[in-house]
């Protein structure tokens, strides 16, 4: 089975839901207008541009006009994994920060060459190694990001209040991607950042504009939706793994934020 997928992407992949990616991708648009909420932050794409996602990102297309057209790469976590080995830490904290890859020379030259290569090898029957190249390109491209950013270190300035809440933020939803099924509530993630839950508050409500409550809530929803439209465990099996005290919490919290029981939903799918 291949772990990598070439794809294309226009407006008819719009359908007003929220949806948690399983692998990551990046988008190279071409033309037109898009803009994506990416864990409850805003991004838009114009023109030639680049979007980055990575494994557990909550993503909801918000708005895309009938000009946009982006072709996009998907891989697994184990390519993603190989690709970026050794630097993954120092290149995910800065295209999370900046999903949009803002280097213009490295769009114009790096990601235009790249997408020119895979959409060779996907297109042409006999080749079969695609996830392969896939990763070989991948690390040429995180390598090469990499060594822009030790010849173009950040200067320490006015912002580095900005920068250290920006790492929280990303703190706290890698956290809530790693924990979720341990942690329902504010003050878990909190302790684990070792922040007071309303300082917490703050950093996420500026960065999206909701509460860190609402985004626990919503991310847990979109897991629970998932576990059980594809998987097969009983209800009381689901609840144990999601950390509620019986099946009974289970069904009042998913009944509080979608209005129907787990059990009523997964009939309707």
């Amino acid at each position: 089975m291949q772990e990598t997928q070439l794809t294309t992407i226009s407006s008819a992949v719009i359908d007003g839901e929220s949806h948690t990616l399983d692998r990551g991708a990046i988008i190279y648009s071409h033309r037109g207008i898009a803009s994506v909420r990416i864990n409850f932050d805003h991004w838009d794409m114009q023109g030639e541009s680049v979007l980055i996602m990575f494994p557990g990102d909550v993503i909801k297309w918000e708005m895309m006009d009938d000009d946009f057209s982006a072709d996009a790469i998907i891989y697994s976590s184990d390519i993603l994994r190989t690709a970026s080995l050794n630097i993954e830490h120092t290149v995910y904290d800065t295209l999370r920060a900046d999903r949009r890859c803002g280097y213009p020379e490295l769009i114009a030259h790096v990601v235009d060459s790249m997408f020119r290569i895979f959409r060779f090898y996907f297109t042409v029957e006999h080749y079969t190694l695609t996830d392969r190249i896939v990763t070989l390109q991948l690390q040429a491209f995180f390598l090469g990001f990499y060594d822009y950013l030790l010849a173009n270190p950040r200067e320490p300035g006015n912002d580095r209040g900005t920068q250290r809440k920006v790492e929280l933020f990303n703190r706290f939803m890698q956290l809530l991607e790693d924990e979720y099924r341990l942690g329902h509530e504010v003050n878990y993630y909190a302790q684990r950042i070792n922040i007071s839950r309303k300082y917490l508050g703050l950093i996420v409500s500026d960065r999206t504009g909701v509460s860190p409550k609402r985004i626990i809530d919503e991310y847990i929803m979109l897991r629970l939706k998932l576990a059980l439209r594809t998987s097969k465990r009983s209800l009381k099996q689901i609840a144990d793994d999601y950390n509620f005290s019986d099946q009974s919490a289970l069904t009042r919290y998913f009944r509080h934020h979608a209005g129907l029981s787990p059990q009523q939903y997964r009939l309707r799918q």
